[in-house]
């Protein structure tokens, strides 16, 4: 697997190419950077309704066992929504985060590095100030599963033993009959390698010589 060094900074808009085609009414629908509150509502000459996507932090999912470094990544759709002729802002807010429901779950946006999109909720972030000023501001956030890194693991060197046996003493019961004629350390008597199948852990030698 291949993880990309710029995972995180285009995840926000690589999310936004999808959401942008599913809701093709939405005069805006971007990344950005962080959270969306009222001072960059005053301050973004933004167009509504839009849908703004943004990356809010990372943790760490689990210790893994394997060389990938599992994080949840914490996401947000910020809805920004104000009246319109035959539609008010909060009824056309709540659609979209309908519509955004109903989408984001078990996403993946087409990266391999990313799990299945889960715990999907909505929240309003409607004040008396965002209200004042005539928006209304609601986020859909969660959690996206990803590997940010990808190590591979050390190789392991070879460590072959090779036994001489001759017939009848062969097989079960006659592991101590075996001379190792090369490789590494010889096992200790009457053992095998660690793992091995047979009786008493000890490896089944071979049937002929």
């Amino acid at each position: 697997m291949t993880v990309r060094a710029d995972l995180l900074s285009v995840l926000p808009d690589r999310v936004a190419d999808t959401v942008r085609p599913a809701l093709p009414d939405l005069q805006d629908c971007r990344g950005v950077a962080g959270r969306y509150n009222l001072e960059e509502l005053k301050r973004d000459t933004i167009l509504a309704p839009a849908v703004l996507i943004s990356l809010l932090g990372a943790r760490q999912d689990i210790d893994w066992t394997g060389p990938e470094n599992g994080f949840l990544l914490s996401m947000a759709a910020f809805v920004v929504t104000r009246d319109r002729l035959g539609l008010r802002r909060d009824a056309a807010a709540l659609n979209i985060c309908q519509a955004l429901a109903a989408l984001i779950p078990n996403m993946a946006w087409g990266m391999d590095a990313l799990g299945p999109a889960r715990r999907v909720r909505a929240d309003s972030l409607i004040t008396v100030a965002t209200r004042s000023s005539g928006a209304s501001l609601w986020a859909v956030t969660w959690d996206q599963p990803a590997i940010v890194a990808f190590t591979e693991p050390a190789a392991q060197p070879l460590d072959p033993r090779l036994y001489l046996g001759q017939a009848p003493e062969i097989g079960f019961g006659h592991e101590d009959d075996y001379q190792q004629v090369g490789g590494g350390p010889a096992w200790p008597a009457g053992a095998g390698p660690p793992g091995a199948r047979g009786r008493g852990g000890r490896p089944p030698p071979p049937d002929t010589c």
